[in-house]
C-alpha cells in the first residue's frame, strides 16, 4: 500500500460519501467495531470551508485515537475531484484514496446495511480498512487537458448523431430547419475543439507527450486526434504492462466458472468507454491498411465459436498492445516486423526445419 507524504501508512480510515453540494464523513474504529461521526450530523458543504472543517475533525480524531488517518471516497466525477482538490490545499500529505464505486457497492451488499448517507460513509470507511486503497494518482497536465477536450468533443459528436437521426424521421419543415441549425452549431463547436487540441499539442504539450503521439501515428489507421484521445484516457502507455493495459481498456475477455460450468465470453467493459470507442474505429482502419492486422483478423474469424465482434475485439486489443510496444521501444511502426516468442526461437535454433515463426 502507498504511504503518506511523511512515510507513515494509514492505520485508521475515514469514509466520505460525496454528493453535489455536501458530503458526509465517518471514521471506522476497528477495536470497537463501530463508526464515529462528526458532532454535526448534517455533514459538510462540498467546498473549501467544508474541507477545512473535515480536516479539523481529522485532527481531533488523531489526538484521541492516534493515527495516522487515511481518507477514502467513491469516484463521483467532478464532485469527488472537487473535494480532493480542497483537501489537498487544506491538508497537504493526507492519504486520500478515490475508490471504484462498483467495488464499494459489492462490499456494501455483502454487509446488508441500510442505505443512508451516514451508513454509506461508514461502509466506505470499513471497505478502506479492509482493502487499504492506494493514494489517488493525479493525472498529468497533458492527460488531464487532452481528456477534457476529447470528452467534450465526444459529447458533441453524440449530440450531432442524435439530431441527425431525428432529422431523418422529421417531416415538419420548421422542425427540420431548427435541427439543421443545431447541427451546424455543433459542427462549429467540434471544429473549435479540434483546433484547440491541435493548438495544445503544438504549443503547450510536453515533449514526451508529443513524441509519444508521433510514434502512435506511425501505426496505420491511428491519426493525430485518435492518438490524443488514447493518451487522454490512459496517459503514457509506457506506464502499463500488457496485462494492465488489457484490463484498463476493458477489452479483455471474462471467464465465469462454477463446477462443471464454464462460460467464456464478453468484454469486462471496465475502464474507459471512450477508449473502447476510438479503438473500435481505429482497428477498422488498421485492418484495411495493415496486411499483418488483416491476417490476424482473418485468423480470429476462423477460430471455433468466433464471430465478427469477437474478432474485432481481438484486433482492438492487438492494436492497443502494438501502440504500447512502439512507445516502450521508441521505434516507429514497422509493417514488416516479425514477432518471435522465446520458446519458438529456441525451437527454431534446435530444429529450424520443424519450428515456425509468427508474424
Amino acid at each position: 500500500m502507498a504511504e503518506t507524504a511523511n512515510g507513515e501508512a494509514p492505520l485508521l480510515w475515514i469514509g466520505v460519501d460525496v454528493s453535489k453540494k455536501t458530503f458526509t464523513a465517518a471514521a471506522w474504529l476497528p477495536w470497537e467495531e463501530k463508526a464515529a461521526y462528526p458532532k454535526d450530523s448534517a455533514g459538510f458543504e462540498n467546498n473549501r470551508s467544508g474541507a477545512r472543517k473535515l480536516c479539523a475533525w481529522i485532527g481531533e480524531l488523531e489526538k484521541t485515537h492516534g493515527g495516522p488517518f487515511g481518507l477514502a471516497m467513491e469516484a463521483t466525477g467532478a464532485y469527488s475531484l472537487r473535494l480532493y482538490d480542497n483537501l489537498k490545499k487544506c491538508r497537504p500529505g493526507l492519504h486520500v484514496a478515490i475508490c471504484n464505486p462498483l467495488s464499494v457497492s459489492y462490499y456494501m451488499l455483502s454487509l446488508g446495511t441500510n442505505k443512508t448517507d451516514k451508513a454509506d460513509a461508514a461502509v466506505i470507511a470499513r471497505f478502506a480498512a479492509h482493502r487499504r486503497p492506494a493514494r489517488y494518482a493525479e493525472l498529468s497536465k497533458d492527460q488531464a487537458e487532452l481528456r477534457r477536450l476529447a470528452r467534450d468533443r465526444a459529447f458533441l459528436v453524440d449530440s450531432r448523431t442524435e439530431y441527425r437521426n431525428r432529422l431523418e424521421s422529421e417531416r415538419n419543415s420548421s422542425s427540420r430547419s431548427r435541427m439543421n441549425k443545431v447541427i451546424e452549431t455543433i459542427n462549429e463547436q467540434i471544429g473549435d475543439i479540434d483546433a484547440e487540441i491541435e493548438k495544445y499539442l503544438s504549443e503547450e504539450a510536453s515533449s514526451e507527450c508529443q513524441d509519444e503521439l508521433k510514434l502512435m501515428q506511425t501505426v496505420p489507421g491511428v491519426g493525430r486526434l485518435s492518438a490524443a484521445i488514447i493518451y487522454g484516457e490512459l496517459g503514457t502507455l509506457a506506464g502499463y504492462t500488457r496485462k494492465q493495459l488489457s484490463a484498463m481498456s476493458g477489452v479483455c475477455p471474462t471467464t465465469r466458472q462454477s463446477g462443471t460450468s464454464l462460460h467464456k465470453g464478453g468484454l469486462s467493459r471496465r475502464g474507459s468507454k471512450w477508449l473502447r470507442r476510438i479503438l473500435y474505429l481505429d482497428s477498422q482502419q488498421t485492418i484495411l491498411r495493415s496486411p499483418a492486422m488483416a491476417a490476424f483478423h482473418e485468423k480470429m474469424l476462423k477460430k471455433p465459436d468466433s464471430s465478427k465482434m469477437s474478432a474485432r475485439v481481438a484486433c482492438m486489443r492487438k492494436l492497443l498492445l502494438i501502440l504500447r510496444g512502439i512507445v516502450v521501444s521508441g521505434e516507429k511502426f514497422d509493417k514488416d516486423h516479425v514477432s518471435v516468442k522465446p520458446d519458438f526461437l529456441e525451437k527454431k535454433q534446435n530444429n529450424p526445419e520443424k519450428s515456425g515463426m509468427t508474424a
